[in-house]
């Protein structure tokens, strides 16, 4: 009897050894630093927060706290399950530093990709603008984000009964018109039809036409304007995109699909809005507009004006436009 529980017991321990054990799973690393430039103290109890964001769903990937992160710079590291994030996906980094209460102090969004594991330098600018003009150009108090086809648009509603809509190429404000059902916004050129607090739709003056939904984030161009960000321009194959503040004299330059970024300061402002110059140490950087239209290689967009930018020995093309600018 004994011999034959042994037997029993052994056969269990073979069952039990073929099972195949699923194996842990694969993850990335996404790590960084990131400072702001004001000389000040974050008060004991902030935090700060790091998101990634899925760029077209919107869905947020991976979410990561640092308690009481006291004065910069701060190191950071966020692990992201690889299933979640694929190589041909486009995803947003977005970092935001809360003061104890809450409330968003600093704040900045990136791009990255799946194979991108380090970020370096990731500049945090200022959200709280109660330091800074007393009389600034007013903003919009509110934006709501929609995504309509591949193109991200933001809207912002106010009381005359006109919307301001932020698209990557064009900031444009509509008036209200007359419409059967739901809020029509349109001009001779665009059509902006709301239905709903979740749904709109969206006409282009080639009478193209994207229904759109809601999305989490603001799109990179409305969040650039919102951040003090004058001028912006985005290049194809390899990525790359520049963004100016003329005030603060800053320029920031993103290459290689954000791999790559550098700052500039005292940034020269040519005259008659022809393009800018700065060196830092080890590069030269010159960007030179053209007033004229400029296709974008991969999507199509009319933006208002072509961007040379020669780094050193090397040269790119972009199209982009002032931020001010309608």
């Amino acid at each position: 009897m004994k011999q034959l529980w042994l037997v029993a017991m052994a056969a269990v321990l073979a069952a039990c050894g073929g099972e195949s054990t699923p194996g842990p799973t694969a993850q990335v690393d996404i790590t960084g630093d990131a400072y702001y430039m004001e000389r000040i103290m974050m008060p004991p109890g902030s935090v700060l927060e790091i998101e990634l964001i899925d760029e077209v769903s919107g869905e947020r990937l991976a979410t990561e706290r640092m308690e009481d992160v006291g004065a910069p710079p701060y190191p950071f590291g966020l692990r992201v399950d690889q299933e979640l994030i694929s190589p041909e996906g486009e995803y947003l980094l977005q970092l935001t530093l809360y003061l104890p209460d809450g409330a968003p102090r600093f704040a900045a969004e990136i791009p990255v990709t799946r194979d991108q594991t380090h970020v370096s330098r990731i500049r945090l600018v200022g959200v709280d603008y109660s330091e800074q003009d007393p009389d600034p150009e007013p903003m919009p108090a509110e934006w709501h984000s929609f995504q309509c086809g591949d193109i991200a648009v933001d809207a912002s509603f106010d009381a005359d009964a006109r919307v301001s809509l932020s698209l990557p190429w064009k900031l444009v404000e509509l008036p209200l018109v007359r419409a059967a059902s739901g809020a029509r916004y349109a001009d001779d050129e665009i059509e902006f039809w709301t239905r709903g607090s979740d749904q709109a739709r969206l006409t282009l003056p080639d009478e193209e036409t994207f229904e759109c939904i809601l999305r989490d984030s603001l799109s990179p161009w409305t969040r650039a304007m919102i951040d003090g960000v004058d001028f912006r321009a985005v290049g194809n194959e390899p990525g790359w995109h520049v963004e100016v503040m003329h005030d603060e004299g800053l320029l920031f330059l993103t290459l290689d699909y954000g791999t790559n970024r550098l700052e500039f300061e005292d940034v020269e402002v040519l005259a008659d809005q022809a393009g800018y110059r700065a060196e830092s140490p080890g590069n030269e950087v010159e960007i030179t507009i053209e007033h004229a239209t400029c296709q974008d290689s991969m999507v199509g967009w009319p933006f208002p004006v072509r961007v040379e930018m020669r780094l050193n020995d090397l040269e790119l093309q972009a199209c982009g436009r002032f931020l001010g600018d309608g």
